[in-house]
């Protein structure tokens, strides 16, 4: 009777583990790198984003994925004189409290896609030892735009709410 309970406790943790998982999780990069890359145009980041791959293929959408995801939780270091980026949420347990918001967001709907561009002419992929590639591209993500549409979805407070 224990070897019963104790695998009936099993399934039931593991169902609840696959149910808190975010949607997104199964077809998005689990692990990328994200650096400025100079200034962008007005209301715009330029980043450079990394995204590991054993096989060294990316697709844009992981590109574009990483480049939001990252401003929005992670923020990004400075290199050579441009200025690094605190994250646009302010810190990635935001990603957690929000779960319904993002789970479209960066799942289903894809709406991150909107707010992301790579700049054509800028890929690279770097082979690392026997683990695989990184495959970089410089992204434009509308930084302007995307505050908006956080602020009026209620998942970041406006700029001038601290006033």
């Amino acid at each position: 009777m224990n070897k019963l309970h104790l695998l009936l406790l099993s399934l039931v943790a593991a169902f609840c583990c696959s149910a808190a998982t975010p949607a997104h999780a199964d077809d998005l990069p689990e692990k990328y790198d994200i650096l400025s890359a100079g200034s962008g145009t007005q209301g715009t980041y330029l980043v450079k984003v990394y995204v590991y791959s054993r096989t060294g293929k990316v697709a844009d959408t992981d590109l574009k994925y990483a480049a939001v995801h990252g401003v929005l939780f992670r923020g990004f270091s400075g290199t050579q004189g441009n200025p690094s980026q605190r994250p646009l949420c302010g810190s990635p347990a935001v990603e957690e409290q929000k779960a319904d918001f993002f789970n479209g967001f960066f799942g289903k709907e894809k709406t991150y896609l909107q707010y992301a561009a790579v700049v054509p002419a800028s890929y690279e992929r770097v082979k690392m030892s026997k683990k695989g590639y990184k495959v970089g591209a410089i992204v434009q993500v509308e930084k302007d735009a995307l505050r908006k549409d956080l602020e009026q979805a209620g998942v970041i407070r406006g700029l001038n709410s601290f006033f």
